[in-house]
């Protein structure tokens, strides 16, 4: 076995075995050597057909473990949950509430979303008392009338600084230079501008992870199961302990502190 393909094996076991005691980073190997690496790695533990080592792999493909983010399990987690669906997690794995996110980084909703939950469910994260998945879905991309590639441009870049520990200055910041919706402009070289005004963010690693685009399969998942598995009538498409929020905004509402007020009666009994 080469070299990177031991490095990758290796951080592959770790993660599996609970042993990582930090975000795992490591190159992306080649497909020759993920292929013996997968092959190698289900004779030795018996996981063939298992599900659990795509899972894990993606995430060690990513650059990131599973065990990234606080001792406890309670800090940004960009990794890999499902089949391989990109996703940052905040918040304790044990605790009794889970929030579900999908957004699109080129959708006015969703900024306008985010604008009034996100402090909510970060603080709701910190105390233990819900976890929350954000899962990037590419649905404006998708549209006959304003079609691109920019949601999942951006949607990858966000995974990417979330790799390095900046998910929620990041994301911010991605919501805030947000274009008008029928402009494709979230491109590589407008990604990484908006990660210069973050202090160390801009890596030599975060601009090659922007340039491959590592999660862009993963993001393409999401869609899926937003769209097909969840029957999302669109986007931000946000659930609690898996009751989905479908409510309206007056003419002249904000929508930010409705959803914002639905998820606090939602937890609030939890």
């Amino acid at each position: 076995m080469t070299d990177e393909a031991w490095e990758w094996e290796s951080g592959l076991r770790e993660v599996m075995t609970g042993t990582a005691t930090a975000a795992r980073v490591a190159a992306p190997p080649t497909e020759a050597i993920l292929r013996r690496g997968r092959s190698s790695l289900r004779r030795r533990n018996g996981l063939a057909g298992s599900g659990v080592l795509g899972v894990v792999a993606a995430a060690v493909i990513a650059g990131t473990s599973l065990g990234a983010g606080s001792a406890d399990g309670q800090g940004p987690q960009a990794g890999v949950v499902g089949a391989g669906a990109a996703v940052v997690t905040l918040g304790p794995a044990s605790a009794k509430t889970k929030v579900v996110v999908y957004d699109d980084y080129r959708c006015p909703p969703c900024r306008q979303a985010d604008s009034g939950t996100s402090a909510f469910l970060e603080q709701e994260a910190d105390s233990g008392r819900i976890q929350v998945e954000y899962r990037p879905v590419n649905l404006i991309d998708r549209s006959g009338v304003t079609p691109g590639s920019g949601s999942l441009a951006a949607g990858n870049a966000v995974q990417c600084a979330a790799a390095q520990g900046d998910f929620s200055a990041y994301r911010g910041a991605v919501f805030a230079n947000q274009p008008p919706e029928t402009v494709d402009a979230f491109t590589a070289s407008t990604l990484i501008a908006i990660a210069r005004k973050i202090p160390g963010l801009d890596t030599a690693a975060f601009e090659k992870c922007v340039d491959d685009q590592p999660f862009a399969a993963a993001i393409n998942l999401n869609y899926d199961s937003a769209f097909t598995t969840l029957h999302c009538e669109g986007v931000p498409c946000i659930t609690v302990d898996g009751k989905q929020w479908t409510g309206g905004v007056p003419a002249g509402g904000d929508l930010g502190k409705t959803v914002d007020d639905w998820l606090v009666r939602e937890i609030a009994p939890h």
